[in-house]
């Protein structure tokens, strides 16, 4: 009953909106789910644009070798403000032209370095893609595992409504105690605001998944069931196919996160190099200008030249010196990254081992649950024969189909543990989502 009342509201709430119109209506399977929350999604939205940056930096680095060029005119004409010079008639015409360009071998240590951004500009952006189909497919799987905690609150508060009720008509013809209404009584009004609390659970959780997808404006409804997910049936009594794989057998690629370690440690040695070729190598420049003018109807260049330098900073060799503090602090630096790196294969290593031991505690709870479940649906059935053969009330029924509700509830849970911890494990093993079975 309060299902069907709070249905009914929505609905009236809904239609009395301006125009008497509902909200479009968006059917979203797990995969469609990953899709739009890749296309969509804000935060990788960024990402991606932040990686072309570094695409387009690293393509055009090549542009430090290109010449400074300029060039230029005049014309000019003499005049006296004293009176001392008679005013020329004609204008004189000039030309300028310049080129110069800067070679040192840092340019080519900051092009790997700006090569090395970018690759790890593309692992950051992978990670954050990966990251994000874990969340939207963990999400989409809690999502369906709320919706299922509140169609059951909805049943579990029906059910105590009715022997509510059946109490009052039993007390009315003295077959129940004003104590007994009253508990039952009690017990229905308690269980109003856990019935509420799953209602806002499951939408706030719901609006999350449209902000994560940036989907606003309409409703959305999930299509799928966890049984169908962990490979066993959505409804209670249909156990998951346990079948045991070697984890020694999984596959194992190096994660997009410590890939990025070892390039951002490359980008630190790149920068390294840079720095030490602009402070410990000499600079070679090569300029040319010309400055040709008309004279007497003749174009001639009296001043034009062209010079070849060569530099060298003299103090870096000072001790003390900024670039041999900043060369120090970038080694620091790579020692650090180093030993962070280390850190993550470590911390990778133990995580794999707990989520194998949480999928084989799963897989070992499932079995137990579904003997549950199947114990429940034995019970319901039997309750079922006795009410209808008149040895059982409508109550204990509804108890029983609660206690088969309750158990494949149970049994969902149960399911989306196992889903979570195998997707964890697809993570941290770098390997597609779906890929691994399921035990």
């Amino acid at each position: 009953m309060w299902n069907f009342l709070r249905k009914f509201v929505v609905a009236a709430a809904l239609l009395a909106a301006p125009g008497g119109t509902l909200y479009a209506e968006t059917v979203l399977d797990i995969e469609r789910a990953v899709e739009t929350a890749i296309q969509n999604n804000l935060a990788l939205s960024r990402t991606r644009i932040e990686t072309g940056v570094k695409e387009r930096a690293a393509a055009r680095s090549w542009n430090a070798l290109y010449p400074t060029l300029s060039a230029g005119a005049q014309t000019s004409r003499g005049v006296s403000l004293t009176g001392d010079m008679l005013p020329r008639e004609d204008w004189s015409k000039a030309l300028s032209f310049s080129a110069s360009l800067t070679i040192q071998p840092a340019i080519f240590a900051n092009m790997t370095k700006l090569k090395a951004d970018y690759e790890a500009g593309l692992l950051s952006y992978e990670a954050a893609k990966q990251e994000l189909e874990l969340n939207v497919r963990k999400a989409f799987c809690q999502i369906l595992l709320l919706k299922a905690n509140l169609e059951l609150s909805e049943q579990t508060a029906a059910t105590a409504e009715a022997g509510y009720e059946q109490t009052v008509a039993l007390a009315r013809v003295g077959q129940a105690s004003a104590l007994d209404e009253l508990s039952a009584r009690v017990n229905w009004e308690n269980l109003k605001p856990e019935l509420k609390t799953a209602e806002a659970n499951y939408l706030n959780a719901l609006e999350s998944f449209k902000q994560t997808l940036s989907i606003s404006g309409e409703d959305v409804v999930l299509s799928g069931s966890l049984g169908d997910m962990a490979g066993g049936t959505a409804m209670p009594g249909g156990g998951l196919p346990l079948q045991t794989t070697p984890q020694s057998s999984l596959p194992r690629n190096e994660p997009f996160a410590i890939a990025a370690l070892r390039q951002s440690d490359a980008s630190l040695k790149a920068q390294r190099d840079t720095l030490w070729m602009q402070s410990y190598l000499p600079t070679l420049g090569l300029s040319w200008n010309g400055n040709p003018a008309l004279t007497d109807g003749v174009w001639a260049d009296t001043s034009g030249s062209f010079t070849v330098s060569l530099r060298l900073g003299l103090d870096p060799f000072f001790p003390a010196s900024t670039a041999k503090t900043q060369l120090a602090a970038l080694d620091d630096n790579r020692r650090i990254a180093a030993i962070q790196l280390e850190e993550a294969e470590a911390a990778r290593n133990s995580r794999i081992a707990q989520l194998e031991r949480s999928v084989e505690t799963s897989a070992g709870s499932l079995k137990t649950l579904s003997l549950n479940v199947e114990l429940a649906q034995q019970n319901y059935d039997m309750t079922t024969e006795a009410y209808r053969r008149g040895a059982a009330d409508l109550q204990k029924l509804r108890n029983a189909a609660d206690s088969l509700s309750q158990a494949g509830f149970r049994l969902q849970s149960e399911r989306y543990n196992l889903i979570a911890a195998i997707l964890d494990l697809e993570k941290e093993l770098n390997v597609p989502f779906g890929s691994l079975p399921y035990p």
